[in-house]
């Protein structure tokens, strides 16, 4: 099955579909707030996939140093420019600084592709120092087996709903639309469902270890670079 993620809606869209304009009015919304002791004045940290900032600006604020990567130059201009910025694929991301901690946001470790997936988490390990934190966000996957069409909620005064879903071979396939201020939003992306196991066999496999997971239904992961 071909598939490639696609997005529509006011304003530009990344490469991977996500709508600018879409992220720019998302606030934040805490998430990061149980992790802030890994964001301490001076942290160097590595933030693979910013978009336009959302968790940048949380960051920054708790004096971290932080270099912000994303591949699409309509979300970077939106990143404060008291982070460095760069504009470049994860996979193919290669510094010569080394980092305290890398986040890698966004579930993209239920990217389908085997591959690309790995290479995701080689280049956390690649930037990061020995012992160094690696935080990753990831679907609910009885979620990603399980939904249907129909709305999902909202997040903040974005209302979203899930237009369409199919599988095949493993791979969830969906079509969210959001909702805001009578502008509409639709992205077209596929993810896999990654059990606790999967993942920490994949990170082990890269060169992690000391896996502590937090949130509802596990959503985060916290390793060491080993």
């Amino acid at each position: 099955m071909t598939f490639r993620s696609s997005g529509s809606g006011p304003g530009p869209q990344a490469p991977d579909g996500c709508s600018v304009e879409l992220y720019r009015k998302t606030p934040y919304f805490e998430e990061l707030e149980p992790f802030s002791s890994l964001f301490q004045p001076g942290t160097r940290v590595l933030e693979l996939g910013c978009g336009t900032g959302r968790f940048t600006r949380r960051i920054v604020e708790w004096g971290a140093q932080v270099t912000a990567i994303d591949n699409c130059a309509e979300m970077l201009d939106l990143v404060p420019e008291t982070a460095t910025r760069v504009l470049s694929d994860i996979e193919t991301l290669r510094l010569e600084t080394r980092f305290d901690v890398a986040l890698l946001a966004s579930c993209f470790i239920n990217e389908p592709a085997t591959n690309v997936r790995r290479a995701f988490v080689d280049t956390a390990r690649f930037h990061l120092l020995p012992g160094g934190h690696l935080l990753l966000e990831r679907y609910d996957a009885d979620w990603l087996r399980q939904v249907a069409p129909g709305v999902v909620g909202r997040i903040g005064d974005v209302s979203i709903t899930v237009e369409s879903v199919s599988r095949s071979a493993g791979v969830v396939y969906m079509t969210l639309r959001y909702d805001l201020d009578g502008s509409q939003w639709r992205h077209s992306f596929a993810g896999v469902p990654m059990s606790e196991t999967q993942i920490e066999a994949l990170l082990a496999e890269c060169g992690f270890g000391s896996f502590v997971w937090s949130g509802k239904n596990n959503h985060w992961l916290r390793a060491n670079r080993n």
